[in-house]
């Protein structure tokens, strides 16, 4: 069996558009909301907290249902597709392959938050999970598809596999495999072939 995680922010859940609209709301109602490139890292290049006990609380504390509860995904039809993808593992012979959600440095609220997400987009993945450490993550999976650099960097480092969707966020980083967005992934009908 093969374990393929998928991380939810940056990949399935766009975090970043409801990060910038809480915060220009909260703080500074001059952001232009549309002019903000959300493939970025939002929390440094536009949000501006006083410490990390602020940006915590705005994320953990204020706005953790708006953040990661009510936000859309980073493709229109994602979801529906992310079904079609599962049933379509599920009709391959001679494999057993599993698919998990995850994501990290999530806490007290934002995990019902992210809960209450994925009942919204209504995705039939059967386990999601909240590792505390980028080395947590391989306990569950073989394999991982990530916006994050440093869990890309953490896997070529410790020889593991993972797959890179590119981002602003992540410009520089390498992996051996990498897509636009996990659309690509899907339509990638050797992907399977690609990750062995």
């Amino acid at each position: 069996m093969i374990t393929i995680g998928i991380e939810l922010n940056h990949v399935v859940r766009d975090i970043n558009k409801q990060i910038v609209k809480y915060y220009a709301k909260e703080f500074d109602p001059s952001i232009d909301i549309e002019e903000v490139d959300k493939s970025d890292d939002v929390l440094s290049t536009t949000c501006k907290f006083e410490s990390k006990h602020a940006r915590n609380n705005f994320l953990y504390i204020d706005y953790p249902y708006e953040i990661f509860g009510c936000a859309s995904t980073v493709e229109k039809n994602l979801s529906t597709k992310i079904t079609s993808w599962l049933s379509d593992i599920e009709n391959i012979e001679d494999e057993d392959i599993r698919i998990v959600f995850y994501s990290l440095d999530e806490e007290a609220l934002t995990i019902q938050s992210t809960y209450f997400f994925l009942s919204k987009i209504g995705t039939r993945v059967r386990k999601v999970f909240f590792p505390k450490s980028i080395q947590e993550i391989w306990e569950d999976c073989d394999l991982v598809i990530t916006a994050n650099k440093d869990v890309v960097e953490y896997a070529n480092d410790n020889s593991l596999k993972a797959v890179l969707i590119k981002r602003k966020l992540n410009e520089g980083c390498k992996a051996e495999l990498s897509y636009d967005n996990l659309s690509d992934v899907i339509d990638d009908e050797e992907f399977f072939n690609k990750v062995k």
